[in-house]
């Protein structure tokens, strides 16, 4: 009986989200949706459920980290998008509750990289982020890989962890939407990473200055970085020099750009608090076709780091 239980617990956990989606690949479908289990004695809060599929071959893995107060379910049709492209994905949910990290920060230019380093590895609090390693995106992110490798063998989801547990950043293309844009590019600041796609993201100046750990040379090099802005984002004025800080730069705004390491929509996505969060969650608009209008944008950011291989 027991073992009965335990096998329904791990079915329970480990649940398959297949909505149908037309004009979809069948393995683009399935998106596996769990929990992170408790790492010892340490129970992970917040703990909404992360979403995976695992790609075969040496398809390199795009962690994609939400934006404030989101949760990896509301980028379901983006995750499907790079996963019909050819990575094996992760929307890894962690701790981005409270204030944006622009309005915490604001004109604190330290103040951003100490709130992005604690809140990858639980260094540095502060008293807008008090983040515990333990319940860090580096300590989730293992956690996560650990339990799809038991879970998804299958999936093989042990190549994207070294023999020691660390993760083999090399092999992993970074991904996030405002705050967890911010985390995506800080942690290529830290780590040789095989790309980086930025949505809505960073918005980490004010008054013509920029956070002060973007003035240090990072690990990626801009080469590696493409990020998508609508121009009636509430945040543009923040997120360019922002982009130019890091080395992006910006194309000729269009409804549907390509060819640049900047990429500037002109769509009408609604105000500017609705045009900062459609670029890419599951609120975006769609065509007659049940696709997102930006697909074809998403689509060629998630070929470049594919094109450029390893890093």
């Amino acid at each position: 009986m027991l073992r009965l239980l335990a096998l329904v617990a791990a079915v329970a956990a480990l649940t398959v989200a297949a909505l149908a989606w037309p004009g979809r690949s069948a393995r683009a479908e399935a998106l596996i949706s769990f929990r992170l289990p408790a790492r010892g004695a340490h129970r992970f809060s917040p703990n909404a459920p992360d979403l995976a599929a695992a790609a075969p071959g040496a398809a390199p893995l795009l962690l994609f980290l939400p934006a404030t107060g989101a949760q990896p379910a509301e980028y379901a049709r983006f995750l499907r998008q790079a996963h019909d492209v050819g990575y094996s994905v992760l929307g890894l949910d962690y701790w981005n509750t409270g204030p944006s990290l622009a309005r915490s920060c604001e004109g604190d230019m330290g103040c951003y990289g100490a709130m992005l380093a604690n809140r990858f590895d639980g260094s540095d609090p502060t008293r807008f982020s008090r983040v515990t390693a333990a319940d860090s995106i580096d300590s989730r992110l293992v956690t996560a890989l650990g339990y799809l490798r038991r879970h998804d063998p299958a999936g093989r989801w042990q190549r994207y962890l070294r023999p020691d547990g660390d993760v083999r950043w090399r092999d992993l293309v970074l991904a996030g939407h405002s705050q967890g844009g911010g985390e995506a590019v800080f942690i290529a600041h830290r780590y040789p990473v095989r790309g980086v796609l930025l949505f809505s993201a960073p918005a980490q100046s004010l008054d013509g200055r920029t956070a002060d750990w973007l003035s240090r040379p990072g690990a990626t090099p801009a080469s590696r970085i493409w990020a998508l802005d609508d121009v009636h984002d509430m945040y543009a004025a923040r997120i360019a020099p922002t982009w130019r800080a890091l080395g992006i730069r910006a194309g000729a705004p269009a409804q549907l750009p390509t060819g640049a390491h900047g990429l500037l929509t002109t769509l009408r996505l609604g105000d500017g608090v609705q045009s900062h969060s459609r670029v890419v969650t599951d609120r975006t608009p769609l065509g007659a076709d049940h696709e997102p209008v930006l697909a074809p944008t998403w689509r060629w950011m998630l070929s470049r780091p594919l094109a450029t291989g390893t890093a």
